[in-house]
């Protein structure tokens, strides 16, 4: 099963008042190495938002169907610079199932207890 998850993040003042220079030298030398080290079982993707939402400044889009990995790259990503110097706060995480409801509407087919509206 193939999953869609979706960090949403915001950049602190923080973050902000660092030259953007600083800036691309922590993505170059934290955030894309740990990108790199998921490639085999994680497409990751970056969106910028910020002028588009207002809590909301960057999207990591993230598609697997190793959740496990996924746990494992999260975890990284949470002890890395980006936020245990608060550059960034995690807003949410979103995660879908690509065509959850067909699996689930097969399930119950075949397995009368589950009630379907």
């Amino acid at each position: 099963m193939k999953y869609q998850i979706l960090l949403l993040l915001k950049a602190t003042s923080k973050w902000m008042g660092l030259s953007k220079a600083y800036r691309d030298k922590v993505f170059t030398d934290v955030v894309y190495p740990l990108f790199l080290n998921y490639t085999a079982d994680l497409q990751i993707q970056v969106f910028s938002t910020e002028a588009f939402h207002a809590s909301v400044s960057d999207v990591i889009n993230i598609e697997t169907e190793n959740m496990e990995e996924y746990y494992h790259f999260l975890q990284q990503l949470k002890s890395s610079r980006i936020f245990s110097e608060e550059y960034f706060e995690l807003q949410d995480v979103i995660v879908g199932m690509e065509n959850g409801f067909r699996k689930f509407n097969d399930d119950a087919k075949k397995n009368k207890s589950f009630v379907m509206n």
